[in-house]
């Protein structure tokens, strides 16, 4: 299971096009980790994350996905149909464990080196809610199955993008602050979905887990929660519970995974496992964490023509 047959390192499915990096190298989870510190940070405590907070939140963003997806490469039966990105965490396995280790010694070092007392705090918190998310996914007992690992994703992932947040926020926003980690979370668990969409039927031969595959009905069911995420976040921003940036991001990310699972759920079908479909699909998976970027991307930019405009007004 450890050694790559020479058929398949020569197939197709080993050749990553470039559209794809971005996935495999989990980069494109660490572009939404840094985003979405930007949000939260510049929502709750009114300035820019510092540089070795974008630094150590991308780094511990990419050292759990690298993790999970090294533990999915050792159970991954390369004869089956697979995703690119188990693929290239299987065959090169050892340098990314490699990189792994080194990630983690630069992310302790920044911590040591510049992280706050709170911060430091609310870090231990997160670290411990990371480990058991990876042990109850990787080696899940039955009590712990009744919490879809999407669903687990989502939290984790949003109270990380918090963290800044949680440290410094007034104890006066702290119910709004609750409420935006919730609606974030939610929007990271459709994020999750949507992949799982798209990926059943290679998850279904791989044996991977999915919520996708323990509830059918949930891929159907997508378009309408992020619907109704929407509404929820337009209701929010009126009554004045998360501010209207925060409420622009969730309903812009919702408009573009809808969209996304609407065109996904077309081309999930059987052949989505074979080779033809390899690159389809995995197309698809790859735009999934771009919506979650562009959003906030296009509030930032807006907002600071905006500010460039009323300064100039002004002076």
């Amino acid at each position: 299971m450890w050694n790559v047959t020479k058929n398949h390192a020569e197939d197709d499915s080993a050749i990553i096009p470039p559209w794809a990096w971005s996935n495999v190298l989990s980069l494109d989870s660490v572009a939404v980790g840094l985003v979405w510190l930007l949000v939260f940070t510049d929502a709750y405590c009114g300035r820019q994350p510092l540089w070795y907070e974008f630094a150590i939140i991308g780094l511990s963003i990419w050292l759990v996905y690298t993790a999970d997806r090294l533990f999915d490469s050792i159970r991954l039966d390369t004869r089956r149909g697979h995703s690119i990105r188990h693929h290239f965490h299987f065959r090169y396995r050892k340098p990314l464990c490699l990189g792994w280790f080194l990630a983690l010694s630069l992310d302790t070092a920044l911590v040591v080196a510049f992280a706050s007392d709170d911060q430091l705090r609310w870090g231990c918190a997160a670290i411990a809610i990371v480990v058991a998310y990876v042990a109850s996914v990787q080696f899940p007992r039955n009590s712990a199955r009744w919490l879809p690992k999407e669903l687990q994703a989502g939290l984790v992932f949003a109270f990380g993008v918090s963290l800044n947040a949680w440290s410094e926020g007034s104890s006066g926003d702290s119910g709004s602050l609750l409420v935006a980690v919730l609606m974030a979370a939610m929007l990271f668990t459709a994020n999750c979905l949507t992949i799982a969409m798209l990926e059943r039927d290679l998850d279904r031969i791989q044996a991977f887990d999915s919520w996708v595959l323990r509830a059918p009905g949930t891929a159907n069911a997508l378009p309408a929660m992020l619907i109704l995420h929407a509404l929820t976040a337009a209701v929010l921003v009126a009554i004045d519970s998360i501010s209207p940036g925060i409420g622009f991001c969730l309903i812009g990310c919702d408009v573009l995974l809808w969209g996304l699972g609407v065109a996904g759920s077309a081309n999930v079908t059987q052949r989505s496992a074979d080779r033809a479909g390899f690159v389809s699909t995995g197309r698809l998976v790859a735009l999934a964490d771009v919506a979650l970027v562009v959003p906030p991307i296009v509030f930032w930019a807006a907002r600071s023509v905006v500010e460039s405009i009323s300064r100039i007004a002004v002076g």
